[in-house]
């Protein structure tokens, strides 16, 4: 369960994310969406980087040994630019050609972005935190 004193780290890794991912977007690819799209990818990439934050900082408190916060640590920093990107290119692939309004960008958009980017990041969570606890029980065998 997360505590009080840790929405603070959520909110900035959740601000973090657009940052990161739209900057990418237009130093990079040179490409920077305007108009609905641009809010919908701030929403989407700030309500995923908030629900990352909260994965990660709940798998960090469950972890007693630093080895297994140091492999969460690494899975999140491997997974989030995945997340981030493919997040980005997610709603491009369902928009239908021709009818882009406003209720797509401002539902649609963000919860794909949403779904596809936590999704990523999770089961990079999940397969890093696997490891960790492996490696925690084998190193109490020997």
């Amino acid at each position: 369960m997360l505590k009080t004193k840790n929405l603070m780290p959520i909110a900035l890794i959740g601000l973090a994310w657009p940052l990161f991912g739209l900057g990418y977007q237009a130093i990079v690819i040179h490409y920077l969406p305007h108009g609905w799209g641009l809010l919908a990818e701030i929403l989407g990439l700030f309500l995923a980087g908030a629900i990352t934050g909260a994965l990660l900082l709940t798998a960090l408190d469950s972890m007693s040994h630093s080895t297994g916060r140091i492999l969460v640590m690494i899975g999140y920093f491997l997974f989030a630019p995945l997340g981030m990107m493919a997040g980005l290119i997610a709603p491009a692939s369902f928009e239908p050609i021709g009818s882009e309004s406003w209720l797509t960008f401002v539902l649609v958009a963000p919860v794909l972005i949403t779904l596809v980017a936590s999704l990523s990041v999770s089961v990079g969570l999940g397969f890093t935190g696997g490891l960790a606890i492996a490696a925690r029980r084998l190193n109490r065998e020997r």
